[in-house]
């Protein structure tokens, strides 16, 4: 079944995975609702994708999905704009810091609660906001959330991104049973390391990080994990729900 006309949002829209999302949904005709932080990057993200599609197929709003009231408000005209309910969401807006790595006694306050607030409870808001009365079409709605192979596993150094990459494959499966009534699946994607301009800033920040110990030896590229969402955002993943998919290269192998 096509994509075409489907009305989807898309949270870290304007690079890397939400980017690429958005790029494969705008060639198969959806509607879109684009939010991001960096709203100068974001309203070059919607050129591209107007220009890919149509004018008319794509909105965009700067959001920081910290704040609850623009979460809300941003679903609320998504909603009102195209005169329909919302078809899907990509969750995909993510935070980590630059790559420092620090064991749990060196990190501040600050530094814990600004990845929890990003990565966990702007993804809660987020999907409380869609999933709230009369948002999504119950006729077969789809979320995804961009969860990571930092949820399925420990890493050293890393306590505060991966507890939140853990919270959010635990809200995925929590939510999945809520909505299944509605008919309303939820699902989460896990990436290994991936070629985005988060790993590249990190990256210039430190020098080249190693190249992970993967089956296919070397980094996934974003489009390779949109791929993957946009299956679960369509009618051929229907009866796919709660599901965490690893899309690592073997990382965990």
């Amino acid at each position: 079944m096509s994509l075409s006309n489907k009305l989807i949002t898309i949270t870290g829209a304007a690079s890397g995975i939400g980017l690429s999302t958005a790029r494969i949904l705008a060639r198969r005709g959806a509607l879109l609702s684009l939010a991001d932080y960096n709203a100068s990057k974001l309203q070059n993200a919607h050129s591209e994708l107007a220009s890919l599609s149509s004018s008319s197929k794509v909105i965009s709003t700067p959001l920081d999905i910290r704040d609850t009231d623009s979460v809300n408000k941003w679903i609320h005209n998504t909603k009102e704009k195209f005169g329909m309910y919302i078809d899907g969401a990509a969750n995909v807006a993510g935070f980590h810091p630059l790559w420092t790595p620090k064991n749990v006694q060196d990190i501040s306050d600050e530094e814990f609660e600004e990845v929890i607030a990003i990565n966990t409870t702007g993804l809660f808001k987020c999907l409380r906001a869609q999933l709230a009365e009369g948002v999504l079409n119950e006729k077969g709605a789809s979320i995804v959330n961009v969860g990571s192979v930092s949820g399925l596993i420990g890493f050293a150094g890393d306590a505060a991104y991966v507890a939140s990459k853990h919270a959010t494959h635990g809200l995925t499966k929590s939510v999945s049973k809520e909505a299944g009534k509605r008919n309303i699946r939820v699902n989460a994607v896990a990436p290994g390391q991936t070629d985005t301009p988060m790993v590249q800033a990190m990256q210039a920040e430190n020098g080249v990080l190693p190249t992970p110990a993967v089956s296919l030896g070397r980094s996934g590229m974003p489009e390779e994990v949109a791929e993957l969402i946009v299956w679960l955002l369509g009618y051929e993943s229907r009866y796919v729900t709660g599901s965490i998919y690893r899309i690592d290269g073997g990382m965990l192998e």
